[in-house]
Parts: structure tokens; sequence; C-alpha cells
């Protein structure tokens, strides 16, 4: 019978989302995802996560010797050094995954924002009835949009690219992370993720590999 445990294997911080997605069978990127909009909507996924640290038992650890031995391996110290190897490229790229979800999310907030606030100024023009107004509105929803669209596009497009690992993707983030460290407190906090993540030499040739 599966039991719901913080992941040894899946984790990021606590292993919370990571065992919720093995449990679940979901992506624990999924998973992710969705803390993080909590978090950002009303502060209750991180309410829930500090909870969850602490009423969620961590995966024991014979259970994961269990699952090691489940992976043939030679028992020489060249094959342990590659498999410590293979686990943080493995750890990487979770990470890399989970911040072009990071992108793609944060950066279509700002598109709906854009969407809202042209309908919103440009509506009221209209309801106004009065031909000034209405070309005066119009216009300066136009560029207001047109800037967050314009502001928020190349963060949607370097999402998906680090999703795929495309080697621009990679330099995109890093200027568009020191871009984030302005924006206090979440694009700081994006920005410094993306240097840590993006800035080893591991993940430089992730993404070449994938040339």
């Amino acid at each position: 019978m599966k039991k719901l445990n913080r992941s040894r294997n899946e984790r990021i911080i606590a292993g919370v989302c990571g065992g919720i997605g093995e449990y679940f069978d979901i992506d624990p990127v999924i998973i992710r995802i969705i803390t993080v909009l909590l978090v950002l909507f009303g502060g209750g996924g991180l309410l829930a996560y500090l909870v969850a640290i602490f009423i969620i038992p961590l995966e024991p650890s014979q259970e994961l010797e269990e699952k090691k031995a489940e992976i043939p391996s030679k028992e020489s110290k060249k094959t342990d050094n590659q498999s410590l190897a293979q686990d943080k490229t493995t750890s990487l790229q979770k990470h890399v995954s989970f911040l072009g979800g990071l992108y793609i999310v944060f950066n279509s907030i700002t598109l709906i924002i854009a969407i809202v606030v042209f309908a919103v100024v440009a509506g009221g023009g209209l309801i106004s009835g009065d031909e000034t107004v209405i070309a005066i509105t119009t216009i300066v929803a136009s560029i207001v949009a047109g800037f967050l669209i314009l502001f928020s596009a190349p963060g949607i497009i370097c999402g998906f690219g680090l999703l795929k690992f495309r080697p621009w993707s990679r330099i995109l983030a890093l200027i568009l992370g020191v871009i984030n460290l302005i924006n206090i407190p979440f694009g700081t906090a994006l920005g410094l993720y993306t240097f840590w993540i993006l800035i080893q030499e591991e993940t430089e040739t992730l993404f070449k590999n994938n040339q």
C-alpha cells in the first residue's frame, strides 16, 4: 500500500511536492507550480507547505536503498562516481524544468494583467460615449498593454525554451534574471534562483548536449 512521504529523490526544499507527486503519480513540477501560485495568491500555499513539512514523514532511508538496489550497478569507485554525477544531472534537469515553468507562470500573469488593463481602460472610454475620451483611453490602454506584453513575452518564450533545454534559452534566462533582481521580492527570488541553477558547469553541459 502506498504511503505519503516527503521524497528523498524528488526534493528541492523539503521533498513535500515531490512526495505528493509520487503518491498521486503526477509530475512534481506541476505540484510545485501549483504551490507557488497558492503562495502568490493569499499565502495559503506557504502555510500549507510549512504544515506539510511537519505532518508528512520523510521517506525512510531503507526504502531509498531498496529503490537504488533495483538499479543494477558495478561495485566500483568509477561507477559510484558516475552514479553521483548522474544523480546531480537528473536533479539539475528537474530544477531547469521547474525554472522554465516559473518563467511561464509569472509572465503569463503579467500577460493577463495587460489584457485586463486594456479592457478596463479602453472599455471605460467606450462607456463614456465621448469620442475624445474614447480616443485618449484607447491610446493609453494600447500603450500600457503593449508595454506589459513586450515585457512578458521574452519570459514566456524563455520558459518554453528552458523546458526543451534550448541553449539560447539559458542565455536569455540569465539576462532576464538580472532584470528580475530589481522586482522585489518575487522577481529577486526568481533572479537568484536562475543564477544558482544556470551558472553551474553541469547545467551548461546539459544545454550544450541539446544543440
